[in-house]
């Protein structure tokens, strides 16, 4: 409790400075989260120096690491200043990229107060501890089957296979309301808002026609007829938001609600795992393994570059196709390998996987033979004198 209350006083104390209000409502205007992180950053530092220097507070610390502080004595060396400020978040057993964001935002912080921390300089003084990253635990298609097989809450199971078919990323999905979905076209096509992606770049992508199945009951089911609590449909609801509130719904507060129930359904099933990453215990499988698999798939499908356009990511400016041409692409290449409950879909793959090890099988028997003849050709040259042996 005592924690809590320090942790709620010193944010206090630092939202109330008008130095680090008017620094962090400039990064308000391009993205709330990177103002929440900053601002988290900015309260640490503060806990720092009230610690070190109980005197100071983080807006008065900028006088004394200007090169034009009054007195010597007054003057502290900044990237000591950043090298201490390590060292504390180090003993508070943070996460090690934790402890980047925080030091990136006191950077920032104090160059937007025109204090320049020069980067050969901070590279040399301020030794930040490296992070050691594993390869992230790989699903396969047995695995996100034997997920959604578990998974009886029609909600979450039609995001998992929304997650599984599209790669979106989770909040991306949370965020999803009815105008948002195009069943008109097949496949069914999805438009990503800009304000939740994490590019801030609207895109359109699509889901597999198992996905569109269960999404359509998840719909049909929120909106039946219940009495007088039958909730009217509006273009404008979120998809996977079951309560109507007077406030405007938050899809980060959904997305926290689905973490919940998929870790859950993951304990359940014994697929719970965790691993070491850095100071922490992590989960091997999240939500984002899915957008990892899906990558992985279509990658491997319909190559590099679409992959990386399908997923948001930055891509090659010369890789463009039209819609029609990009939805074709995923109905023929891909969606047979985003599909894992539709036995229809699963037969006819792998059917197609024979067929395709048949046609090698006879490609490769035929130039054997040819092989075959070819010796045949060179002994009978060589048994008749036409040809010397080497």
């Amino acid at each position: 409790m005592l924690k809590a209350v320090t942790y709620t006083s010193t944010r206090r104390q630092v939202e109330d400075l008008p130095k680090v209000k008017s620094f962090l409502d400039s990064i308000h205007r391009n993205s709330i989260h990177s103002k929440k992180a900053y601002q988290s950053g900015i309260k640490h530092f503060q806990e720092f120096l009230n610690v070190k220097y109980s005197q100071k507070t983080v807006d008065t610390i900028l006088s004394s690491l200007n090169d034009d502080a009054n007195r010597l004595e007054e003057k502290i060396d900044v990237y000591q200043l950043l090298n201490n400020f390590v060292s504390y978040l180090i003993q508070l057993n943070l996460s090690i990229p934790s402890i980047s964001l925080y030091i990136a935002a006191i950077r920032s912080y104090l160059a937007y107060y025109d204090i320049d921390v020069i980067p050969s300089k901070f590279k040399r003084k301020v030794k930040l501890p490296k992070h050691y990253r594993e390869d992230e635990e790989p699903l396969d298609v047995s695995d996100v089957r034997k997920i959604l097989l578990s998974c009886n809450n029609r909600r979450l199971k039609s995001y998992l296979l929304i997650l599984a078919s599209s790669g979106l990323r989770a909040a991306e999905a949370c965020a999803l309301r009815l105008r948002d979905i195009d069943f008109s076209i097949n496949p069914t096509k999805i438009h990503v808002r800009k304000e939740y992606s994490k590019t801030k770049v609207s895109r359109d992508v699509y889901i597999s026609d198992e996905a569109t199945y269960y999404l359509k009951q998840w719909i049909d089911w929120k909106y039946r007829d219940k009495g007088e609590w039958t909730k009217e449909k509006e273009q404008d609801d979120l998809i996977f938001t079951v309560y109507r509130t007077s406030l405007e719904p938050n899809p980060y507060n959904q997305y926290a609600r689905m973490v919940g129930e998929f870790e859950n359904l993951l304990a359940t099933i014994g697929m719970d795992n965790r691993k070491q990453d850095g100071l922490k215990m992590r989960r091997e499988i999240t939500l984002h393994s899915l957008r990892r698999f899906v990558k992985t798939a279509i990658s491997d499908q319909a190559g590099q570059d679409y992959s990386e356009w399908f997923l948001g990511h930055s891509k090659s400016p010369y890789y463009t196709k039209k819609e029609p041409q990009r939805r074709e692409v995923y109905a023929t290449r891909c969606m047979k390998y985003l599909t894992f409950l539709d036995y229809t879909t699963l037969e006819a793959t792998g059917k197609n996987i024979e067929d395709k090890l048949s046609e090698k099988d006879k490609q490769l028997e035929a130039l054997t033979k040819k092989q075959e003849q070819f010796e045949q050709l060179i002994q009978s040259l060589i048994d008749s004198g036409q040809l010397k042996p080497q």
